[in-house]
């Protein structure tokens, strides 16, 4: 499998050549921040600062090479010994079959797809007997990114060791399992880790959680250290937020000096509301710049529809004077305007792919942190539209300041009457 993996390496680098990148220049909106421009070192605050990335800038972003080979965390200490069972020689072979994929061509064709496909599951049809052979290759820490190789999405899977992790979940059972949990204990890739927490919660609902929170706390700690540099980490916080309880509340405020967007957004996000305290608490350290303030502001806003807790939070701020003028704007945003998400941004209904009206796609150099944006309108139900109106009636009848009145009086007349 090595030597099948290192020809498939070297297939690849001869078969593909560098792209150049189209450079292009946007103009600031009024409500967002400034886009990405063809000479960025010009713009302030650059690497801290989200600048949207245009359709014709998207490869100005960092992106996964094609061939990965990643770093490994040490198996935690007093673990069981485990006997390792040897491959059988047939399903060594598929997984072997599975590695060697020929990019003489520069890419990947109709037939090697479906030719994989079906290697693909035939491995998985030998259920638990496939385990060893895939355990086999998961301790060679190499990865492929079939994103970044033309033809990929013809293989209809994110990567190959994802591909064998989806196999697992397929396969079941506890020589599976057991494997994914070894595997969540040792991998370094964020999108790895998000995988196997999303599989090990389906077959075990809450078991694995805290295996899962050790993990992304250990790979944030050694992206912190520049251990990881490249790598973009929102898949973690996607995972800390899916899960939405004091534990991870805390961890991501301590992630805030790191990664701002990613772990005020994670928090504002957490079911329930569970984050709203932290984002109140951001508020109040007087520590942190104007930008975290600003930003913790603009999150409440934009979830004080759903959790009272937020919309208290910011009367409480009126009475007490302690909005600044220039945060009226990052709430006014939060309110009525661009909605911040992380992940992966949805498509249009219908299944055929097209970008919603409105979606916009943000990137950060500091944390080469990712997300995207969609308006109000693109999203919200009538009730929730009620809901933001109600919330800004609140902020009315508790503001005295002339020309938040005056913004937040736009903002209610801006949201259609349900």
């Amino acid at each position: 499998m090595a030597l099948a993996l290192v020809s498939l390496v070297i297939g690849y680098r001869l078969a593909t050549a560098p792209r150049n990148s189209p450079a292009s220049s946007g103009l600031p909106t009024a409500n967002q921040p400034t886009e990405i421009s063809a000479a960025p070192a010009e713009q302030p605050n650059e690497d801290s600062e989200p600048r949207e990335v245009l359709p014709t800038r998207a490869n100005s972003v960092p992106q996964l090479p094609a061939v990965i080979k990643a770093a490994t965390r040490s198996h935690p200490s007093g673990q069981p010994v485990v006997v390792r069972t040897e491959p059988a020689p047939y399903t060594r072979q598929l997984v072997a079959g599975l590695t060697n994929l020929d990019f003489s061509r520069g890419s990947i064709t109709k037939e090697q797809a479906e030719q994989w496909t079906q290697n693909l599951q035939a491995l998985t049809g030998q259920g638990a007997a496939a385990v060893p052979a895939i355990r086999e290759f998961l301790a060679q820490n190499q990865e492929l990114n079939f994103s970044a190789i033309n033809g990929g999405e013809l293989l209809g899977q994110n990567s190959l060791r994802s591909a064998f992790i989806n196999a697992l979940q397929q396969i079941g059972g506890p020589e599976a399992t057991a494997l994914m949990v070894e595997t969540l204990q040792t991998t370094t890739l964020p999108s790895e880790i998000a995988l196997l927490a999303q599989n090990l919660e389906l077959q075990a609902p809450g078991q694995y959680r805290q295996q899962t929170i050790n993990a992304v706390s250990e790979v944030l700690g050694m992206a912190e250290k520049g251990q990881l540099a490249g790598w973009d980490v929102g898949a973690l916080f996607q995972v800390l937020q899916s899960y939405g309880d004091a534990t991870t509340a805390n961890l991501l405020e301590q992630l805030q000096s790191k990664w701002k967007y990613y772990a005020t957004m994670s928090l504002a996000g957490l079911p329930e509301g569970t984050g709203v305290p932290s984002l109140v608490r951001a508020l109040q350290d007087p520590q942190a710049g104007a930008g975290k303030h600003d930003l913790a502001f603009q999150m409440l806003a934009q979830v004080a529809w759903q959790y009272p807790d937020a919309s208290i939070a910011l009367i409480e701020a009126i009475h007490a004077n302690q909005i600044p003028d220039n945060a009226w704007r990052r709430i006014l945003t939060g309110l009525v305007g661009d909605q911040y998400y992380l992940g992966t941004a949805p498509s249009a209904s219908g299944g055929n792919g097209g970008m919603l009206s409105g979606l916009k796609t943000f990137h950060i150099e500091a944390g080469n942190q990712n997300f995207y944006s969609l308006p109000v309108s693109a999203m919200a139900s009538p009730e929730e539209i009620a809901k933001r109106r109600a919330v800004i009636e609140q902020l009315l009848a508790a503001n005295p300041n002339p020309g938040a009145i005056q913004a937040l009086q736009t903002a209610r007349s801006s949201l259609a009457a349900p």
